[in-house]
């Protein structure tokens, strides 16, 4: 079909949207089609920023009455295969209500919402989503894909946590599925990542009874990253499942936006969050006494051995949870990469050594962090799809992919280091969350068994028998 055929039918799509449906030309096209992600562009044929579920629907009719792909974008953080000309992009950003229900402890949230909002909501009632990093990410991509956040190892990962979501089909049916409700359509979706069986708009997640966390960064020289690992290794041995931390070597670029003690300048970091248990914290559900004294000594024989170059552990709301990793906000050109690792030694550290300090001209990367998993992670969970629980360590790579050269050098160094550490990987090592693109597609097996890949592409034969979702992973390769 040529883009003058799609544009004839738009006009009729735009009629029974209440959102904005664009074309190549029209103003805010680009905009709208942009994602967090500067690395990634969307060129769709139409892009349509929805209002409602019914929007999602009317789009998606449209893209499979003109063969035409639907690609699905909330915050455009993680990009599997780009929407092009043969291709209809929904945007959910629009989606964004939530809600909070205090007694149940649940959170329902609309397809495109953020976690920031779920977060700030749910903690004026001593309450937490199991959100990652960075609370400007999706919500539901996140989820769908395992959903590894600083209370994981306690509460497991937010994957665990969805108890229902509402979807859009490739024929337009709407269907609410639950682990009692449709339960392979919502085996399938928890797992998969999103984007390959259907659209999202709405989903409910449990919450958490956490408000106050002990957690913040240990900053030592980069130059001691040896020692800090050797020492982290010991310490993390013995951690609480209360404790979920991670060995991080950074590079802070000298941006802006960077705060001045740090701009420019490398760390090997310990960082962490210690939940505790419940007890009478400052909103009633906050630390115990007993639970923030057991976090202070953990970090203090950090402090006994070395004192380090800056340090902000310290007692705070988890509505502040964004501070422990200091994600970027702002829109920036990346590439993240990871993989689960079966055990964490020396040959792990110089891989993440020669990735972010190594070469002989400015390193284009950002991050290499070792996160401990294990814990409540752990936990099998036959209602949903995912299934890698076995790995110890989750490894994850950033790159800025700024500046000419600087995309090719990020996918040298990510390469060679999954190379290095090949003999420690988990027997399932690609987490969906952590990889994008190409490398989302060719890893996405690795994700899974070969009996669970094979159910998940049984059910993609059954609610998208036309590969109407085939920007996600590539479920339909196996049919």
């Amino acid at each position: 079909m040529t883009i003058e055929e799609t544009i004839g039918g738009v006009r009729e799509l735009a009629a029974t949207c209440q959102g904005a449906v664009l074309v190549p030309g029209d103003e805010l096209y680009a905009e709208t089609c942009q994602g967090w992600n500067l690395a990634w562009t969307h060129q769709p044929a139409v892009v349509v920023r929805v209002a409602s579920e019914s929007d999602v629907v009317q789009t998606v009719r449209y893209a499979a009455a003109h063969d035409l792909a639907v690609a699905v974008q909330s915050t455009g953080h993680g990009v599997t295969i780009p929407a092009d000309r043969q291709s209809v992009l929904i945007s959910t950003t629009d989606l964004d209500q939530v809600h909070i229900d205090a007694q149940a402890r649940t959170a329902t949230l609309g397809g495109g919402a953020i976690w920031q909002p779920v977060l700030a909501q749910a903690q004026e009632h001593g309450l937490a989503p199991l959100l990652g990093s960075a609370p400007h990410v999706g919500a539901v991509g996140y989820s769908l894909g395992g959903g590894f956040g600083w209370l994981a190892r306690q509460h497991g990962l937010c994957v665990d946590a969805v108890q229902s979501l509402r979807v859009v089909l490739a024929d337009g049916q709407v269907i609410t599925t639950s682990p009692s409700a449709e339960p392979e359509l919502f085996w399938a979706l928890c797992g998969s990542a999103g984007g390959t069986l259907g659209v999202v708009t709405e989903m409910t997640v449990a919450l958490a009874p956490v408000s106050e966390v002990y957690a913040g960064n240990l900053f030592y020289p980069v130059e001691a990253a040896r020692e800090v690992f050797e020492r982290y290794l010991e310490w993390s041995s013995g951690a609480p499942t209360e404790l979920t931390s991670a060995f991080t070597l950074m590079a802070f670029p000298p941006f802006d936006m960077v705060p001045e003690p740090l701009r420019g300048k490398t760390f090997a970091i310990v960082r962490g969050c210690y939940a505790g248990l419940p007890g009478a914290g400052l909103s009633g559900v906050g630390l115990s006494g007993a639970g923030q004294e057991a976090g202070v000594s953990l970090v203090d024989e950090w402090r006994q051995w070395r004192q380090p170059l800056m340090d902000t552990w310290a007692t705070m709301p988890f509505a502040r949870a964004g501070e422990i990793s200091m994600d970027p906000v702002d829109p920036i050109p990346a590439a993240a990469s990871g993989r689960w690792l079966a055990r964490l030694d020396s040959t792990v550290l110089e891989a993440m050594i020669a990735a972010v300090l190594g070469g002989d001209g400015p390193s284009p990367m950002l991050l290499a962090e070792a996160r401990q998993a294990g814990g409540a992670i752990s936990r099998d969970n036959p209602s949903v799809s995912f299934a890698a629980r076995d790995g110890a360590w989750l490894l994850e790579l950033v790159g800025i992919v700024a500046g000419p050269g600087a995309s090719e050098e990020v996918e040298r160094r990510i390469g060679a280091t999954w190379e290095q550490v090949a003999p420690n990987l988990a027997g399932l090592s690609s987490y969906l969350n952590f990889v994008e693109g190409h490398e989302r597609v060719q890893t996405a097996p690795q994700a899974f068994t070969p009996d669970i890949w094979s159910r998940l592409a049984a059910a993609k034969r059954h609610y998208d028998p036309t590969n109407v979702f085939r920007h996600g992973i590539p479920l339909a390769d196996s049919l």
